[in-house]
């Protein structure tokens, strides 16, 4: 009898109100935000069928050669871009329900953490980055919506793998939504919207050269950084955000690798 007690007790301990569908149900191991019925509608990318921006089905745009030129080194991302993802992502960004912060971070985790088994094995010794960033958003989005969803999720991240987080970039151009726009289309409407912080001290910069693998004699390693955003749909936004986070190679005087890492690829 104590057994079958003990028992229910910790079948109702682990049951509480789904952020998704709204029922008192048995939570998932992996995301405990969520029931063990929406747990199992994710569509988790584990193998991905683009080795350079992650997708999980055919990839026509890095098959271009100007992708070729791209200044980030690769992005994986943790889920594809269905519509019970758009629903939540929905809630996330537009309905104000900060509370997917978390099952959307553990996300990134589990992407994360298969991204630096597959640098490691590649590179035959172990992978990770030294230290995160995000995709920052215009003053007006900002106010629109109370938070940076990139950001949250950044710093979220960054806690959980115990690696520092900097604030790098910021947005001066308010655009559109990308979504509905081509590929063309979102190359000119994000043509010099962002740049590094105008306030960033060179100085600041020295502590990163205790960041990364151990200093070879006469140089360095390079950076590893990680670029984080909530969406990945032509590679346009992660692009350009590398081309000017590389800009900080000539603060730093030391070589930056950037990995984009994103919670869904559509």
């Amino acid at each position: 009898m104590k057994i079958e007690k003990w028992l229910r007790a910790l079948l109702v301990s682990h049951r509480q109100s789904c952020i998704a569908c709204g029922q008192s149900k048995p939570v998932g191991m992996m995301l405990p935000s969520l029931c063990e019925a929406c747990s199992s509608q994710v569509p988790w990318i584990v193998r991905p069928s683009c080795l350079r921006c992650g997708r999980a089905e055919a990839c026509v745009d890095c098959v271009r050669a100007a992708e070729k030129s791209r200044a980030f080194a690769l992005n994986r991302s943790a889920v594809v871009y269905n519509a019970v993802i758009r629903e939540w992502l929905s809630k996330y960004k537009y309905g104000g329900e900060q509370r997917w912060t978390e099952p959307f971070s553990l996300m990134l985790e589990q992407a994360y953490r298969r991204m630096a088994i597959e640098l490691s094995q590649a590179g035959r010794k172990k992978w990770s980055a030294d230290l995160v960033t995000w995709v920052p958003v215009s003053e007006q989005r900002l106010e629109e919506r109370g938070f940076n969803q990139a950001e949250e999720l950044a710093r979220r991240l960054s806690k959980r793998l115990g690696l520092p987080a900097y604030d790098l970039l910021t947005r001066h151009v308010h655009t559109d939504k990308q979504s509905f726009k081509s590929r063309a289309e979102r190359l000119h409407n994000l043509d010099g919207a962002f740049s590094l912080l105008p306030n960033l001290n060179p100085g600041a910069f020295k502590k990163w050269d205790s960041i990364g693998s151990v200093k070879r004699p006469g140089r360095s390693f390079p950076i590893s950084l990680l670029l984080i955003d909530d969406i990945y749909t032509t590679g346009t936004t992660a692009s350009i955000c590398a081309d000017v986070l590389k800009k900080l190679e000539s603060v730093i005087e030391r070589p930056i690798i950037i990995y984009s890492l994103t919670l869904t690829r559509s």
